[in-house]
């Protein structure tokens, strides 16, 4: 399953909107699909690099090479990223929800499906690894169909089957590129959420590579394939101004109920992701909790190995989020919560591949981890001053957390051996 969560967690909402934003781009698009996914798998290979193969978690393997504060603020910046996220993706879910409903949604309907949708998955996910982790498989399953529905019409019109449209004439040059890159990277977060969960992975020295690697490269070359072929199918115009890009392509050639199955696999799609979002959130502040930078509570687990506190917290964090965030409206919404995220996941992945740089001395691995930071690099420089100010206060935030709690609470009680022994027998992932 720990390749579900990979894929589930990669593939949310933005590659099923995102080919209407590429389409004037022409084979930039195409050249910004393989940096980033160049970017994303060398990023994958040096988390690989960095797991020491015990399953005991990313902030553990940051810690034994940088050491505990820069472990905590790589976790602490991701945690905190992962209720934007969760937050954006249900309000997709909900806009899903209420368009398929009602003909003219208002938005404070949308918002009150998203909070229905976000607490529905933080039961699933109450109710054990184990079943959060079928209803991953499953999403994973579901919403892949409208990808490959596309490839394969785009595969029948390479072998000569059917006519394909021109790409859009825009010239092939740096800036274009760059556009297309910045474009590309949030549809590719996610890799690392097998890398997240304590004592979680079944045979982690086997499965967590190969989720990583493996996953990463499935989603990359689906991504690829399907954003390219979509406009090779019917002209990059319509692409362009599509609301619905995949739905308008399937709607022309299987009918008019194809919309409407797109919408619900995509509706699939963002419920998968945002029930992996919520598991990977649990384990991140559980992974805190046992090293006593966080309350004690978040470390207890329930009957099922659920750090339960962590999934309640979650849904409790996304909702002020949904609900404090009303004035921007949903567009403006979804905006602000993908920077911040963006911003988070970044903090976490300099953490984690400076790690893999200091540790590994092999010169075999440094082109890969090279390419890994510089990606990170243009990442961070592409995101943005605003982004940049709120992470640095998500990060003094966190600071303070640590050291109350550090203050206050005996961090030799909390070794979490009982929670540990527990998770690994109930949840196995």
């Amino acid at each position: 399953m720990s390749i579900s969560l990979v894929i589930g967690t990669m593939i949310g909402a933005g590659i099923f909107f995102l080919p209407s934003s590429l389409a004037p781009l022409g084979w930039n698009a195409v050249i910004g699909w393989l940096i980033s996914g160049a970017g994303a798998i060398c990023l994958a290979m040096t988390f690989r690099f960095l797991m020491d193969g015990t399953g005991e978690g990313i902030q553990h393997n940051i810690e034994r090479v940088l050491g505990e504060v820069p472990g905590f603020l790589g976790i602490w910046a991701y945690w905190a990223a992962g209720f934007t996220s969760i937050a954006a993706l249900s309000l997709a879910g909900g806009s899903i929800i209420a368009s398929l409903a009602f003909d003219d949604p208002d938005q404070r309907v949308s918002i009150f499906v998203a909070l229905g949708l976000l607490w529905a998955m933080v039961g699933v996910n109450l109710l054990g690894t184990r079943s959060a982790g079928r209803v991953q498989v499953v999403s994973v399953v579901i919403k892949v169909i409208p990808l490959v529905l596309v490839i394969g019409i785009f595969v029948w019109g390479l072998a000569g089957s059917a006519e394909l449209q021109p790409m859009a004439p825009m010239p092939v040059d740096l800036d274009n590129i760059s556009a297309a890159v910045a474009l590309t990277l949030f549809a590719l977060l996610g890799f690392e959420a097998a890398t997240v969960p304590v004592n979680k992975i079944s045979n982690p020295s086997q499965n967590i590579p190969l989720a990583l690697i493996g996953g990463t490269l499935l989603v990359v070359l689906l991504y690829l394939l399907a954003s390219t072929g979509i406009v090779r199918i019917i002209p990059w115009e319509a692409i362009a101004t599509s609301s619905s890009p995949f739905s308008d392509v399937l709607t022309n050639e299987f009918g008019a109920l194809a919309g409407t199955a797109v919408a619900l696999c995509i509706l699939v799609s963002v419920t998968g992701c945002t029930n992996g979002l919520i598991l990977v959130g649990a384990e991140c502040s559980y992974s805190m909790a046992l090293r006593g930078e966080m309350p004690r509570a978040f470390s207890w687990t329930n009957s099922t190995g659920v750090a339960y506190h962590g999934v309640l917290l979650t849904g409790v964090i996304a909702t002020a989020l949904i609900l404090a965030n009303m004035s921007r409206g949903l567009t403006g919404m979804f905006t602000f919560m993908v920077l911040l995220t963006s911003g988070g996941v970044l903090v976490f992945y300099l953490m984690a591949a400076l790690a893999a740089v200091k540790e590994n001395r092999s010169h075999a691995r440094w082109p890969v981890l090279a390419l890994g930071v510089l990606f990170i690099g243009l990442a961070t420089y592409g995101s943005g001053l605003e982004t940049s100010l709120w992470v640095g206060v998500l990060l003094g935030f966190g600071a303070i957390v640590r050291w109350f709690c550090r203050r206050n609470f005996d961090v030799g009680e909390l070794t979490g051996q009982e929670h540990l022994a527990e998770s690994a027998t109930v949840g196995d992932i």
